[in-house]
């Protein structure tokens, strides 16, 4: 456990939490922008009592967000459309995930010497990692740091010393919250019953009954998010060689994925690292399937696993390079966050610390600094691009060139320009900011 004799490690964490609030503030995106200009529309129709009609309730890009938009309609309406709020939320989301994370630190590792206290480090970068800051600075990522939050409170309760019925039961519940902000939270299922399955101290029978609700659920969401799931009609009528390629660029995919975690800007090694890091993953799991203190680490890394390949099941025709999406990293370095604590797990109570293991900690430490460096540096280009586009909507609306249209909604340059003028009649930002002598001013 982390005793109260490693204040630098609170330290540690005190000075990331509060560089990434003042990051998420600075680089903000300051106006609605790309899918958050959905919920202009959204939240008007909330005010005149049409919400039901909106997309409340709906799959929107493969994910039921319901949680998340009544956290954003509530910031929205404080802030009056200032999207501060909604990045300072996320913020809070993301310190709650932290905490529970440094919960299962206490619960399984031992700060018994120099390189365990490195590895808890590690442990802690990965928590509030400046990988986090491409989904802080945009306000409508509220729903990523739910599922973050949900997901964790899910394995923490699901791999505690005793698991009854009120704690599957309130497993059951966070579960919920992350599926209803993002839908990667659907690799919670395969998660939640290997973490039941590996209790070995419960008899076959109990097992099975806690597993049970969560495949009830399971089906639920699956029938919940079929209509989104049209993506794996692909395969119903494909060949063995179809299908065989398919899993291919799927695998590929999963692994740009993963290995984006810690190697964005290095596009090359990033799936080798991931499959090296899945590979001794594996291992240390055998190596530790009957210590409870390599569960919740082990279920971590499963969920990063899984979610990957959700992902490559659902983005991978738009190509394996797509899995480098700056986004993305906020699951993917949850994977590489189950890692650290396994392989820490691993070797912890033995008296010789392989030489190859330090080694690999090492390289991966070195990747994930410089691939937060790069990515901070993408997130403060991001904020200077969005402070243009709004200067530019300010002087020119609402004559706004069709290209500038065009790239600030993924649906295209109606979308953007009816969300838009949706934010325009409200209101909000930008145009709650234009000078009296700009087209874009609302007196």
């Amino acid at each position: 456990m982390i005793p109260k004799s490693v204040p630098g490690l609170r330290l540690f964490a005190v000075a990331l939490a509060l560089g990434l609030l003042v990051a998420t503030l600075v680089w903000r995106i300051p106006f609605m922008l790309w899918d958050h200009l959905d919920l202009a529309p959204m939240y008007a129709g909330w005010q005149n009592g049409t919400l039901a009609q909106t997309i409340f309730y709906r799959i929107h890009g493969g994910h039921l967000h319901t949680a998340a938009y009544v956290v954003l309609l509530a910031t929205t309406w404080l802030s009056h459309g200032q999207t501060w709020l909604d990045c300072l939320a996320s913020w809070v989301l993301l310190c709650g995930y932290a905490a529970i994370v440094f919960a299962i630190c206490r619960e399984t590792l031992h700060m018994d010497d120099a390189r365990a206290r490195v590895i808890a480090a590690l442990v802690i970068f990965f928590a509030l990692y400046p990988g986090h800051l491409a989904n802080l600075q945009w306000g409508w990522q509220v729903a990523v740091f739910l599922c973050l939050f949900g997901s964790a409170a899910t394995i923490r309760l699901l791999t505690a010393a005793e698991l009854d019925w009120k704690g599957n039961l309130r497993a059951l519940l966070a579960a919920a919250l992350a599926l209803l902000s993002f839908g990667t939270a659907l690799a919670l299922l395969p998660v939640a019953l290997f973490a039941i399955a590996v209790r070995s101290e419960s008899s076959v029978g109990r097992r099975i009954g806690l597993a049970v609700p969560w495949m009830a659920c399971g089906l639920a969401a699956a029938y919940t998010m079929s209509g989104g799931a049209s993506f794996l009609t692909q395969y119903v009528h494909a060949g063995e060689g179809q299908i065989a390629m398919a899993l291919l660029r799927d695998a590929h995919y999963a692994l740009n994925y993963l290995g984006a975690g810690v190697a964005r800007f290095a596009a090359a090694a990033a799936p080798w690292l991931a499959l090296f890091a899945l590979v001794s993953g594996a291992v240390a799991m055998v190596a530790t399937r009957h210590r409870r203190a390599a569960r919740p680490w082990a279920a971590l890394m499963l969920f990063g696993a899984a979610s990957a390949f959700l992902t490559a099941l659902a983005r991978v025709d738009e190509g394996a390079a797509q899995a480098f999406v700056s986004r993305y990293v906020s699951f993917s370095s949850v994977f590489w966050m189950g890692w650290t604590g396994l392989c820490a797990v691993a070797t912890q109570n033995t008296a010789h610390k392989p030489r190859a293991q330090s080694i690999a900690l090492g390289v991966v430490i070195a990747f994930a600094l410089l691939n937060a460096g790069a990515m901070t540096k993408r997130a403060a280009r991001l904020a200077n691009e969005a402070h243009a586009q709004a200067a530019i909507l300010c002087a020119t609306w609402p004559q706004v060139d069709h290209a500038l249209l065009q790239g600030m909604h993924y649906d295209g340059a109606d979308a953007a320009l009816r969300g838009l003028q949706a934010v325009h009649a409200l209101g909000f930002a930008p145009f709650d900011g234009c000078t009296p002598d700009q087209p874009g001013y609302r007196r």
